[in-house]
């Protein structure tokens, strides 16, 4: 407990890194309060999140993709920025995402266009469903039930995870 508190804090000190040193200071924090109980809210980066490049968040639907539950699924899936006039067309198979820039593609399933001020409230959970088939950001072409297949398939990871507990 404490012992291995001040330890990593006087490693923390001591370390010429700075990504060690925010770990090990991180890890004193964490067995001395616990781990926390829930992460920074994706909303509350909204401002930085417009800065990132599109080519970010499709790596981290990637990453997020039920692979398990996607295997038998093959969907190709068009996505149009309307305000960035930037498309890019998402393959998934064999439990796997792929993404390239390129022109919507005529045998896509569906085809999403929207604005990215949109597609942020989508990934930071500020938008559905509901409001992906209601708002006058978005227009869907193709198939809306393969859309939803889609979205279905990629897990929101929590956002808080332990970093020397368990």
């Amino acid at each position: 407990g404490e012992l291995m508190a001040r330890s990593f804090e006087q490693m923390g000190y001591l370390a010429e890194s700075a990504p060690w040193r925010n770990f090990y200071l991180t890890g004193a924090l964490e067995l001395r309060q616990g781990p926390p109980d829930k992460g920074i809210p994706s909303s509350a980066l909204l401002d930085m999140l417009q800065h990132t490049p599109i080519e970010r968040f499709l790596e981290a639907m990637a990453a997020n993709l039920d692979g398990p539950k996607a295997a038998d699924s093959r969907l190709k899936i068009n996505l149009v920025f309307s305000d960035l006039g930037e498309s890019y067309v998402l393959q998934l198979g064999n439990g796997v995402l792929h993404h390239h820039a390129a022109a919507p593609a005529a045998d896509a399933n569906a085809t999403l266009r929207l604005t990215k001020p949109f597609f942020l409230k989508m990934m930071t959970g500020g938008a559905g469903a509901k409001e992906l088939l209601l708002s006058d950001e978005t227009q869907i072409e193709g198939s809306t039930l393969d859309l939803g297949r889609f979205f279905a398939l990629l897990n929101k990871a929590p956002g808080n995870f332990p970093i020397v507990t368990r």
